[in-house]
């Protein structure tokens, strides 16, 4: 297997978690937790039985360096992950405050052009059922794309009779529509970074061994320290596992709701 399949794969299965309940992620970080405390402990376990274990015992205050580094590390990984449920949420709210907008322009209280609101309607549809709820908003939709293809040639032809200011007002609308949906998109597909993911979950498995090793000497103060410090980490990787994909709750966030009167 090549670099790039393992990747593929690694983000596979990342994304499968990160879409599983809130239940399903803790009991995989609580496995988790629990097989590099093993490791740890064993590490810890092996150096204590040595006759000349001072001798092996590193000073207290080394562990620091190694935590530290995974400290920013995790630290720089949450803010990442809060930026693109941030993002979501805000591509969410400007295309459905572009839609809602278009939709009342294009209504028979004002330019009354039913065709574009028809088109509109078919557009949102599909956003809804194909990208939304199908594809997780991880790939674009053919459907949802000929629809806006076709809600594009409604509006250029509307336009050629309409005054250039209202023209104009109906061209921005649309560019606001396309783009939150690829922002949208690409947000969904890209929401994974499994080198980040991964440097933390190995700067987590030397900060267990680094607090183990400074403990060789005192094997029931190392599991203590060991059993706090693998709880510490499950908590906040689960923290961070149930927001990582900012679309996995997709009832908060329904697309549903930027018109009304969705077409079957």
């Amino acid at each position: 297997m090549n670099i790039e399949a393992a990747v593929a794969l690694a983000k596979g299965l990342l994304e499968q978690l990160f879409m599983s309940s809130a239940p399903t992620q803790l009991l995989v970080f609580v496995v988790h937790g629990l097989i590099v405390y093993a490791i740890a402990f064993t590490f810890l376990s092996y150096f204590n039985r040595k006759p000349e274990v001072l001798q092996w015992t590193p000073v207290a205050p080394f562990f620091a360096a190694i935590s530290m580094v995974f400290a920013l590390f995790l630290a720089f990984h949450a803010a990442d992950i809060w930026t693109h449920k941030r993002e979501a949420e805000r591509a969410f709210i400007q295309a459905g405050s572009a839609i809602k907008r278009f939709d009342e322009l294009v209504g028979p209280s004002q330019l009354n052009l039913p065709e574009a609101h028809r088109e509109l309607g078919r557009y949102v549809k599909y956003v809804f059922k194909d990208e939304w709820r199908k594809n997780r908003n991880q790939k674009g939709s053919d459907r949802a794309e000929g629809a806006f293809r076709n809600l594009q040639e409604v509006v250029l032809k509307a336009t050629q009779t309409l005054p250039s200011s209202t023209a104009t007002q109906l061209n921005v609308l649309m560019n606001d529509i396309a783009r939150t949906r690829s922002d949208r998109l690409w947000i969904g597909g890209n929401h994974t970074e499994v080198s980040s993911w991964l440097a933390v979950a190995l700067l987590g498995f030397l900060t267990h061994l680094a607090v183990a090793s400074v403990h060789f000497d005192r094997r029931r103060a190392g599991a203590v320290a060991l059993a706090l410090l693998a709880s510490t980490t499950t908590i906040a990787y689960w923290s961070l596992g149930i927001v990582a994909d900012p679309y996995r709750h997709s009832g908060q966030l329904n697309p549903s709701a930027w018109i009304d009167n969705l077409p079957e």
